[in-house]
């Protein structure tokens, strides 16, 4: 990741904290307990468990390996634990207020994707959100990534308007998607005007907002 990623002057830690720091200003709460949808080696999941210092984050991904890898190195105590999983999530309904999953749904063979958007629906408690991250397909950068990692070999980038009706269709009130990382390093002093341009579909990434 960190060689196909290398154009941005950034590294996969950045990443990690840049997708967290964006949820930030749409919660109107702090939550209490956290899903990473998709964790895999637990990246993000130690950043959310960070950022909200008194919540139980849960990770959980399909890769048994990677889910071991994840509590084998995690640093945050009992609070944070991770789970693998088959067809469905091992979790009750309505067990988070807050859900995040960052670029996994392009991985997901598209017939299976309103299966797993339901089951998002299923585990997030009335009043929660979820977060859902993805790439921008119609930025070239972003392109140029996709084509030389090499777990994205093959992989159909989700449109942002497809990624919004997906979750609306699972029971979510989707708010349009908000594009973020528009600046390389050598132009991060610009980063600052990026929260105005979330509007603006040229955005390496987006996030779609399911309330």
């Amino acid at each position: 990741m960190q060689a196909a990623i290398g154009a941005s002057g950034e590294d996969v830690a950045f990443f990690a904290r840049l997708k967290v720091d964006q949820l930030r200003p749409f919660l109107p709460i702090a939550p209490r307990r956290v899903l990473d949808f998709g964790c895999g080696v637990g990246n993000i999941t130690a950043e959310l468990a960070a950022v909200f210092a008194t919540a139980a984050v849960v990770g959980c991904d399909v890769s048994a390996r990677s889910v071991e890898h994840a509590a084998a190195h995690n640093a945050n105590g009992a609070r944070v634990t991770f789970a693998s999983f088959t067809n469905t999530l091992p979790f009750p309904d309505a067990s988070f207020d807050l859900g995040f999953t960052s670029c996994v749904f392009h991985h997901i063979d598209r017939e299976q994707h309103k299966h797993w958007a339901k089951e998002l629906r299923r585990v997030i408690a009335p009043g929660g959100s979820l977060f859902v991250f993805e790439h921008n397909p119609a930025n070239p950068f972003t392109r140029g990534v996709v084509r030389d990692c090499v777990f994205d070999k093959g992989v159909v980038l989700l449109k942002p308007g497809y990624a919004r009706a997906l979750f609306q269709g699972a029971g979510f009130n989707a708010e349009a998607p908000k594009f973020y990382f528009f600046f390389p390093h050598l132009l991060s002093w610009f980063r600052p005007l990026e929260r105005w341009l979330r509007w603006l579909p040229i955005g390496a990434q987006y996030f779609v907002i399911g309330r």
